[in-house]
């Protein structure tokens, strides 16, 4: 962890594992999948007495109680901006009767749409990109040093790690992303922050190993 005065640790987690029918895209708001999870991989990379952020989705809420008692939040707050990308009509759909709707193009050489693409009645992954700089804008206008632990969602950890390293967003949003996969960001202090290279550092993204 850095404890730089000037830097803030930010550790965006993604959920555990979520209930959802084989070939299908999941639902808008499942459960976490109701088993025991040995967490201990995951704690061990992650500071206590941090401010914690969770998405108010269901699966990030459980996610979030089932790392409490380890990890001890100073504070927790609830991050609506931190939501996963709304698929609109295509919740719970089968894989193929969306594929029917988009194999005409334009397609992704790594994943299933391009950025741009916005699913009926949801949004695209440009979108949710906006929605996730808002918040780290907030971030950055209230920079504290205090750690930050993110309890959130796959696409949300693509938006962070693209607006982190000012890359294309075609480029990121294929990257694979694990439950329990831990993206790590550094913030410097905004104010001190004014030569090349931006305020964030990207510190990594791991996978935990947790089955």
């Amino acid at each position: 962890m850095t404890t730089h005065p000037e830097s803030c640790d930010v550790f965006f987690i993604r959920h555990a594992p979520v209930v959802k029918q084989s070939d299908h895209l999941p639902p808008a708001d499942p459960p976490m999948v109701p088993r025991e999870f040995d967490v201990t991989p995951l704690v061990s990379q992650i500071p206590t007495g941090a401010e914690w952020h969770v998405s108010p989705l269901l699966r990030t809420r459980q996610t979030a109680d089932l790392l409490t008692p380890s990890l001890m939040p100073a504070g927790m707050s609830p991050a609506p901006q931190l939501v996963e990308m709304d698929f609109g009509s295509w919740h719970d759909r089968p894989v193929a009767e969306v594929w029917d709707q988009i194999k005409d193009g334009p397609l992704h050489n790594w994943t299933f749409l391009t950025a741009d693409h916005i699913a009926p009645q949801g949004e695209s992954f440009a979108m949710l990109v906006d929605r996730v700089a808002g918040w780290m804008h907030q971030l950055e206008s209230g920079f504290s040093a205090t750690p930050r632990i993110v309890i959130t969602h796959a696409g949300v950890i693509r938006a962070a790690m693209a607006l982190a390293l000012a890359t294309p967003l075609d480029h990121v949003v294929g990257i694979p992303v694990p439950h329990f996969g831990v993206l790590k960001l550094t913030l410097m202090d905004p104010a001190r922050a004014t030569e090349t290279g931006g305020a964030w550092l990207f510190g990594g993204l791991t996978d935990p190993g947790i089955a």
